[in-house]
């Protein structure tokens, strides 16, 4: 049986989120945007620990109160309607929280996942991009050496989303002198481990709230026991958490549409030529008609794959087609606001123009866009 409707307890969560979102996130957000990039602001870290954000995707075996993922595609989309950068920390989190849960031990999930859920906000990194191989995940210039019944770790990883505010990192690298994808391995780095140094955190077009910056290991010393799965199955690893992250990812770009589109209704219905709002102008009016049929399909696009992820079942290329369509609507969509909000919209703090430089790096995040159509046409 198919149904769109909402049960009580997705309607009671939608609307939780959507207040903190609305009188806490949003207003935090385009403050921040203005500032200069530095770690998580406090304030995200306490919404993060009161409200026990990180125990959506935490098995109850260890603390958590994990949600199916339809639902947290649900909360995804409210908190990103109120801040993309908010919700990116968090997603980072849920990356590794999930890296964990499906390749880690039992020991290493008792361990560390109980670590996420403190009351004060916590986070995780992470870590699988570098400088050379942003879209190419089959090699690693981050190598780690056997060295007795431990791991020695060398190499810099860029962008790291939440460097410097992490609990730990997961990071991806190559066994020393090989280069292909049996090599790769995943690892649990705790952020007190020596050796780890901190970069200067980026200044970007968009996200500026997010925190990210490199991550460089100089002989970071690893116990064996925090290597995630078995000797070379790292790749794979990364390509299912991915392909689960991405359909969230959709779910994040749907929300900012959704932020762009009751932005510009509400302009479009009160801003008057001749005494008559331009919503009545057919140039205006099916602009929005067409953003809100899209909007409409993207979500769907999204719950598609996010119910196939439920299931258990292949969903590599819905989350892939969920996160192409969403993404792309969400440059498409800011851009035609910005043109109903003429000079308006352009001025800073504006949040048409925020959502705009915000919409043009998810194109980029969890794979570009030529990158999702390359796994949806593999399929074919």
């Amino acid at each position: 049986m198919i149904s769109f409707e909402l049960s009580a307890d997705q309607k009671r969560l939608k609307g939780k989120y959507h207040k903190i979102a609305e009188s806490q996130l949003r207003p935090m957000s385009l403050e921040l945007d203005k500032k200069e990039p530095g770690p998580i602001l406090p304030n995200y870290l306490k919404i993060l620990g009161r409200h026990s954000l990180n125990s959506i995707v935490i098995p109850k075996d260890y603390g958590g109160n994990p949600v199916d993922n339809i639902t947290l595609a649900i909360i995804e989309e409210e908190l990103a309607w109120g801040s993309m950068d908010f919700i990116s920390i968090a997603n980072a989190t849920f990356h590794a929280v999930m890296t964990i849960l499906i390749g880690g031990s039992e020991e290493q999930k008792e361990k560390f996942l109980p670590w996420l859920l403190s009351p004060r906000g916590a986070v995780a990194s992470f870590c699988a991009t570098e400088d050379k191989s942003g879209s190419d995940s089959s090699s690693y210039s981050t190598v780690v050496r056997r060295k007795k019944d431990r791991y020695i770790l060398n190499g810099t990883k860029n962008p790291v989303i939440n460097a410097g505010d992490s609990l730990f990192y997961i990071v991806w690298a190559n066994t020393e002198n090989e280069r292909d994808r049996s090599g790769i391995n995943a690892f649990i780095v705790p952020a007190d481990s020596e050796g780890i140094t901190i970069g200067p955190y980026h200044d970007k077009l968009g996200f500026r709230g997010l925190p990210t910056a490199s991550v460089s290991f100089k002989d970071v010393s690893i116990p064996k026991s925090n290597l995630i799965g078995l000797q070379g199955s790292g790749y794979l690893l990364l390509m299912q958490v991915v392909d689960w992250g991405r359909a969230l990812t959709g779910a994040t770009c749907v929300g900012l549409v959704r932020a762009v589109l009751e932005e510009a209704i509400e302009y479009s219905k009160s801003r008057l030529v001749k005494n008559n709002p331009i919503f009545k102008k057919q140039g205006v009016s099916f602009i929005l008609s067409e953003i809100a049929t899209n909007l409409e399909a993207a979500r769907l696009l999204v719950w598609s794959a996010c119910r196939l992820i439920d299931l258990g079942l292949d969903h590599s290329t819905a989350s892939s087609m969920a996160k192409l369509f969403s993404s792309e609507l969400a440059v498409r969509a800011s851009s035609e606001a910005l043109l109903i909000l003429g000079q308006k919209g352009c001025y800073s703090p504006s949040l048409i123009e925020k959502l705009l430089r915000d919409a043009q790096l998810t194109r980029i995040i969890e794979g570009t866009s030529q990158i999702q159509k390359a796994i949806i046409a593999n399929q074919f």
